[in-house]
Order: structure tokens, then sequence, then C-alpha cells
């Protein structure tokens, strides 16, 4: 559920519903995935409204579908020159398990994560940002990768002003898939404000990096530069 909420509001847009498919053997087999999506739907005060279940699958699977309304769309297609480049993260969490996964949900009040869903819809009516993209599987340098090429265009990342929990290293920071993390561009007169408006729901944000025409991605640390592509 977390993740397919994070796509709606990295669009700017406010979660409604979730439907669901499951395959599983029986009704049995289910029961534990079951119970997971209704414990995260009432968390997120998002509900589940329906769906399909088929029996008698060998081949374990889940399939989630989200509705949600955007009254100002954010895609990751107009990213410009000269914008800055935000990054917005929970950073009250831990790691779930070995995976690369940082967990601010399961154990944060369903207040808190309710709290935290509409703020990227209030960035965009507010017209703070233009392009924005959660951060998922690919991690940050990932993601970032898949926002430059969708808007063709480049980008200078300065680590140092990347928020990151104090005691995780560098090279699993970048790589990690957070469950509330999102970047985003806007032009420097909106930094201000949009920083704001996370810091005081108390998720780190920071200007990270600037938007760039020509094509590629670049780190910074210090003195130090690096084109990754």
């Amino acid at each position: 559920v977390m993740v397919n909420l994070s796509d709606i509001c990295a669009m700017g847009g406010r979660p409604l519903a979730v439907a669901d498919t499951l395959w599983i053997e029986d009704q049995a087999d289910g029961a534990e995935v079951w119970a997971g999506m209704q414990a995260a739907a009432e968390a997120y005060g998002v509900p589940v409204v329906g769906g399909h279940t088929s029996y008698r699958c060998e081949d374990r699977q889940l399939g989630v579908s989200v509705l949600g309304q955007a009254q100002h769309l954010l895609t990751s297609y107009d990213a410009t020159p000269g914008q800055v480049l935000l990054m917005a993260v929970d950073l009250d969490g831990a790691y779930f398990k070995e995976y690369p996964f940082w967990n601010g949900a399961t154990d944060a009040s369903a207040e808190r994560l309710q709290s935290l869903l509409p703020l990227m819809a209030d960035v965009a009516e507010n017209g703070w940002a233009t392009a924005a993209k959660d951060v998922s599987m690919g991690g940050l340098v990932g993601t970032l990768a898949m926002l430059l090429h969708t808007s063709d265009v480049g980008a200078e990342l300065r680590l140092e002003a990347v928020p990151k929990p104090p005691d995780v290293a560098w090279k699993q920071w970048l790589v990690s898939f957070p469950s509330f993390g999102f970047l985003l561009t806007t032009r420097s007169d909106h930094v201000d404000e949009v920083r704001a408006l996370f810091h005081e729901h108390d998720v780190a944000c920071a200007a990270v990096g600037n938007i760039r025409a020509e094509a590629g991605l670049w780190l910074r640390n210090g003195d130090e530069r690096v084109r990754l592509f």
C-alpha cells in the first residue's frame, strides 16, 4: 500500500482508495496478506474498496491499484535547467532486516502517516514545484537518473547536502528505498517555502543539487566531482 500511495503523492495527488488482486491457494493462505493490507489501509486512512481473489494458485501474487486525485499534476518530464533539486525524506526509521528498505512506516502512528500523505499535493497546489518523483527501488541516484532521462536534462548532486541518517554509510544510503522520500525540482524563490512545509512535519528536506541543460549526472562531495554518466 505504501508504495502505491507514494506514486500518487509524487504526482501531486491525494490517494483516495485501493483495489487489490490476490492469487493464493485458499482463503487461509491469504489471511495474513489480507490482515496486513487492512492494517495498512487503516493506518493511512485510504480504504480498500474492492478487487479480485483467485484460488488454487501455486504462484502466490499480489497486485495493487490505487485511485487518487490531483488538482495540479507533477510529472517526471518537467524538470528544466536552472531549477533547484530538493530531497524530502523521513529519517525517523530503520532498515527492514537485510534489505535496502528504510522503514519509517511500520512503527509510525496513524496520525503521523496520514499527516504526511497530503504534503506533496500541498507543494503542487501552491505551485512550488514542477517535477517530482518518489525515491523507490533505484534509490536516490537511480531515481534521479530516471527523472533526468524523462526530462532530458542533467544534474549535479551535492552529497554533503543530502539528508541522511547519521550512522548509515553513503554506499548504502544512495541505493536505499525510503518509505517516505521524494525528489522535486523548483525555482530558487520557492526553496524556503518547500523546506518549511516539510520541516513543519519533522521531515528532512534540503536543496541537494541543480538541474543542468547538459545531459548527465555529476556527484560532488566537497572538492571532489565525478560524472556517473
